[in-house]
């Protein structure tokens, strides 16, 4: 019976291969493309904090599809962070749709039906081998996020997890055969290559250039060793026809079809023994395992030492272009962001403090609004207080003078203006008298018909023409005690001066007495 169990396969050894399985498809690239310029930051900061950083299988694979890879790495990280999955299954739609299909046609997965049935589908097209692998890959991902149970036990899975262990060991069994360890078991061998090649072992070579002359210079002095006679360009010219300087020219010279820069690309790289040793110990393995015959073994080191070149001028390249350049635009993206989180910060904190401080002053304002209200309200209060409150001033300067005169004599007006000079001046005054008897009244409007005079019984009249008189005048003899206090209130608010008269009978006295206090 088929043994169907759950899927408990470790999910890092499945992640880097998903990243490989859509970053590898061709078809996929223009819109890895676009879906990773539309949140580029952030996917390149999640890569750079994950564990797919510096991973040995993504470095394996050329510049262009090593891009890729680490772009999809970034999406599948920031996806698993955020679990927001609409990029990655965007993707795997377009590239992979036959797999994301038959995933949710099946309650449990099988991985040889889905292999058949995928062969199937493509009829007479060749399916390759590649192709099937990540297809394999992205059906094993979607099982594990999804949580659908597989097949584990079949001959299919098995060889499918086979081909992703070897992946995985290859690069810690490379590391392995050119250890040090490794090295120093094959020492003696190593050494002898040393000799053949007239090398001297602990000499360090600046650069591939240094040591292709010294093995050019090696071949001139055994060509002059063999032939004594041989000329000088003879001998040049007979170095590049014989092992191992020939495949020296011969490989200078397809590089330059190449349209590579021989002496530049050897001047740029430099030779440790660590490099010889382990370029010598690969000699060995190709010779063990590849039966590479004594002939071959020059032009096999000959183009190890260019393909070393090539390659450290490769990754060199790859280096710049995938690392390099994005890394420091991307401090630099870094420095301005967090430049601007600073000051929104120092913004913020000022905003902050500008509100409390307002909160403060408009406290504040509400306090002294509240205090101001308070102060006009006793203002007002005093102002009415103040209007009514009676003012005694002019009261009693009237009042003191009239008695002073009163306790003179008998005569306490003496005047030698004429009688009628007296009345001509009185009448060119606005003069406003309160009081008296009728009678009196009578007589005196007779002699000054200009005196305005007010009887003590009209309480209820007008008397704010005291504002606009020269002066005026109370008689004592006949007055009401109301009456007196609503004119001396209207006096007290206005400018106008204020006399007390006796109220003679006497209608000349009465005259003199106004005078008098006229021309006072």
């Amino acid at each position: 019976m088929t043994n169907i169990i759950e899927n408990n396969m470790p999910a890092e050894i499945l992640r880097p291969f998903l990243c490989i399985a859509l970053g590898g498809n061709s078809f996929l690239l223009p819109f890895i493309d676009d879906y990773y310029k539309k949140n580029q930051w952030e996917y390149y900061e999640a890569y750079q904090k994950s564990s797919f950083k510096n991973n040995p299988l993504f470095s394996m694979y050329t510049t262009k599809s090593e891009e890729k890879i680490r772009q999809v790495a970034g999406m599948l990280e920031w996806s698993e962070q955020k679990q927001q999955f609409g990029v990655l299954d965007q993707l795997i739609k377009k590239g992979y749709k036959f797999v994301y299909q038959y995933i949710q046609r099946h309650k449990y997965i099988d991985f040889e039906h889905f292999m058949r049935s995928y062969a199937k589908r493509q009829k007479k097209n060749t399916v390759k081998e590649i192709g099937l692998l990540y297809h394999n890959i992205v059906l094993w991902y979607l099982c594990v996020r999804e949580n659908k149970p597989f097949n584990q036990e079949n001959v299919a899975w098995k060889s499918f997890q086979e081909v992703l262990n070897t992946s995985i060991n290859e690069v810690e069994i490379q590391k392995t055969l050119f250890s040090e360890k490794i090295r120093d078991q094959h020492r003696t061998e190593i050494d002898d290559f040393y000799k053949e090649y007239h090398i001297q072992k602990n000499h360090l070579f600046d650069s591939l250039g240094l040591l292709l002359e010294a093995l050019i210079s090696s071949g001139l002095r055994k060509i002059h060793e063999t032939h004594p006679d041989c000329e000088p360009i003879e001998a040049e010219n007979r170095v590049f026809q014989e092992s191992p300087a020939k495949y020296i020219g011969a490989i200078g010279g397809w590089l330059k079809t190449l349209n590579i820069h021989e002496m530049d690309a050897t001047e740029q790289v430099s030779i440790t023994k660590e490099d010889l040793d382990t370029i010598f110990l690969e000699i060995l393995y190709a010779k063990k395992y590849n039966h590479l015959t004594k002939e071959e073994e020059a032009l096999f080191f000959i183009t190890c030492l260019y393909l070393k070149a090539l390659g450290s001028l490769y990754h060199e390249t790859k280096q710049l272009y995938l690392d390099q350049s994005k890394q420091d635009y991307y401090f630099e993206m870094k420095a301005k962001e967090t430049f601007i989180l600073e000051k929104e910060t120092k913004l913020l904190q000022r905003e902050k403090e500008f509100q409390l401080q307002n909160e403060r002053n408009e406290k504040e304002i509400e306090g002294l609004t509240q205090e101001l209200r308070a102060a006009q309200a006793k203002i007002r209060q005093l102002e009415q207080q103040l209007n009514e409150t009676e003012d005694y001033s002019k009261e009693v300067h009237s009042l003191r003078h009239y008695v002073f005169y009163e306790e003179q004599s008998d005569q306490p007006f003496n005047s030698t203006t004429s009688m009628e000079t007296m009345q001509h001046f009185i009448q060119t005054k606005k003069i406003l008298i309160f009081g008296g008897h009728p009678v009196w009244q009578q007589k005196l409007r007779l002699s000054f018909p200009t005196i305005e005079l007010i009887d003590v019984t009209e309480v209820n009249r007008d008397i704010s023409k005291i504002q606009r008189a020269d002066v005026v005048f109370i008689n004592t003899k006949v007055f009401s005690h109301a009456f007196y206090k609503k004119v001396m209130k209207e006096v007290s608010r206005s400018d106008t001066p204020m006399y007390y008269l006796n109220g003679h009978n006497n209608m000349e006295k009465t005259i003199v007495e106004i005078y008098a206090w006229l021309t006072e």
